[in-house]
């Protein structure tokens, strides 16, 4: 006679440690819905965009934030040497897990890749219209090139330091162009302009004018006269007073 079947209970699942058991990040994955594939869709189109317009020197990379062990799904250009499949960087996980769904953008920060290269990057976050974060679109550029320019543009680009002093050459077609620039520095040195001076003020621009080199040139004293609202004989004993102050 055969032995009759004996039927098993299935296990009791304890409702209450399954629900307080951490859920991985694999279990908390979801299919994304047509806006959220809408979107990661146009962020791709985008990427292609920039590195078409900006060439080799920039790298974008999409992340999908479903799955952070391997959230790079797609990436344009080759900076960073990553492929799909790549985990999210460090500097975005912080970002989020700051600030959330609220997360602010993260625009032009310093960054390098391992062979060396330096970078200027930008991360902005991808949402959804309930305002969360599924993904970031991140910008890479390569600086390195610029800075070893930068450098020798320094050396070209560097003045000599003059204390005290602004430098300013008119490069003139005529010589009422120097005594029209000549004039216009003399008004700066003086803080006001000739035709709203007293008599103090008047000789002090005159004393400046000598002072830039103004009466080396021919008939500047009868364009400084007509420029101060002065007679000539006015300008010239300015300029007598101020020599006979100089030689006391």
């Amino acid at each position: 006679m055969p032995k009759p079947i004996k039927k098993t209970r299935p296990a009791r699942r304890d409702k209450k440690s399954a629900s307080s058991a951490p859920v991985s990040e694999t279990a908390r994955r979801m299919e994304y819905g047509p806006e959220e594939r809408a979107l990661f869709n146009n962020a791709i189109h985008i990427a292609g965009v920039v590195v078409r317009t900006f060439g080799h020197l920039c790298e974008v990379a999409v992340h999908d934030f479903r799955d952070l062990e391997h959230s790079l799904i797609h990436i344009e250009g080759s900076l960073t040497g990553r492929k799909p499949g790549a985990p999210i960087t460090n500097i975005v996980t912080k970002a989020w897990r700051q600030g959330g769904n609220g997360v602010e953008d993260i625009v032009a920060y310093p960054t390098s890749t391992p062979s060396g290269k330096t970078l200027k990057s930008s991360t902005s976050f991808i949402r959804n219209s309930r305002g969360a974060v599924i993904g970031a679109f991140c910008l890479n550029f390569d600086l390195t090139g610029f800075e070893r320019f930068q450098s020798v543009l320094h050396s070209v680009m560097h003045y000599e330091s003059q204390p005290g002093k602004v430098v300013s050459e008119a490069f003139a077609s005529c010589m009422g162009e120097t005594s029209e620039a000549i004039i216009e520095t003399a008004i700066k040195r003086a803080g006001k302009h000739p035709a709203g001076m007293n008599r103090e003020e008047k000789k002090n621009f005159i004393r400046i004018l000598d002072e830039e080199g103004a009466f080396l040139i021919k008939g500047m004293v009868q364009y400084l006269a007509k420029t101060m609202q002065v007679s000539i004989y006015t300008v010239y004993n300015y300029m007598r007073e101020l020599k006979k102050e100089s030689s006391e």
